[in-house]
């Protein structure tokens, strides 16, 4: 069997219309038809979901499934320092007290990006660079609007990262947060949806959906495209488990997990 397979039992999906296969049955597909070079990359993808599953298990928040370690694994893994990136480690070391922690771990965030874009490739490269920069400019444009210090925001990220520093450019000038012209559609998304945090999210769920589905048409029968399905799987089932009073805070994460503010 092989990825012509997976193809063939992959059910169609829609914004806002409740996928009819789950992440799980889609991951043991891949365990059966998918080569190690190939889960080596799903692996660096669910390693996001790890970082933020450490993030909740230091907040005693909702812990995701999808990653690559149970709950009890990743606290195991911490406790012996084992088989984590060891970032993670020295960042556990650099701040003992679980506060500081909580406070400080946009530091983990910002060298998951930093770490993992080294070497990356195809969609895995387009993976990390995009949801890096929508963290990055979603910070931006809410410290804007909430009149935060933006060099404070971006305390742990790479200055030399192009969209870093398309938003530090911005730390001493007034008026409105100006995307760069690549993101110019994420800017029409968050004016249009205005200040309900609920229709925010679903306002950059629906952009990251299309961004992963656009790959998976445009490279339909590859390994890659494949993987485009997958994440585009995920924006969905995160929809659907939020709930409306969900959304503010699922906002408010993104910018205290990327930014520790």
């Amino acid at each position: 069997m092989s990825r012509f397979f997976i193809y063939g039992t992959l059910p169609s999906l829609e914004f806002k219309v409740k996928p009819e296969i789950s992440s799980r049955a889609l991951s043991e597909l891949f365990e059966l038809n998918l080569g190690k070079i190939t889960m080596r990359k799903v692996e660096v993808m669910r390693r996001w979901i790890d970082i933020i599953n450490i993030y909740e298990i230091l907040n005693e928040g909702n812990f995701d499934k999808r990653g690559n370690y149970s709950k009890s694994t990743i606290k195991a893994l911490l406790a012996n320092e084992e088989e984590l990136p060891r970032y993670v480690f020295d960042f556990f070391h650099e701040y003992e007290e679980v506060e500081d922690r909580r406070d400080h771990f946009s530091k983990v965030i910002a060298h998951y990006f930093c770490e993992e874009k080294k070497g990356a490739r195809g969609l895995l490269k387009e993976f990390l660079v995009f949801e890096h920069a929508l963290r990055i400019l979603i910070a931006g444009f809410r410290a804007r609007k909430g009149g935060r210090d933006l060099a404070r925001e971006l305390q742990y990220e790479d200055v030399d990262d192009p969209i870093v520093a398309a938003v530090l450019m911005q730390k001493d000038r007034g008026g409105k947060f100006q995307f760069p012209i690549d993101y110019e559609d994420l800017e029409k998304v968050l004016e249009d949806v205005g200040s309900d945090p609920s229709k925010q999210y679903e306002g950059i769920a629906r952009y990251r959906f299309e961004f992963y589905m656009k790959y998976f048409t445009n490279s339909f029968f590859s390994l890659e495209g494949i993987i485009a399905y997958m994440l585009a799987l995920w924006i969905l089932e995160d929809f659907f488990v939020l709930k409306r009073d969900e959304g503010e805070r699922e906002l408010r994460n993104i910018v205290e997990r990327e930014h520790g503010t």
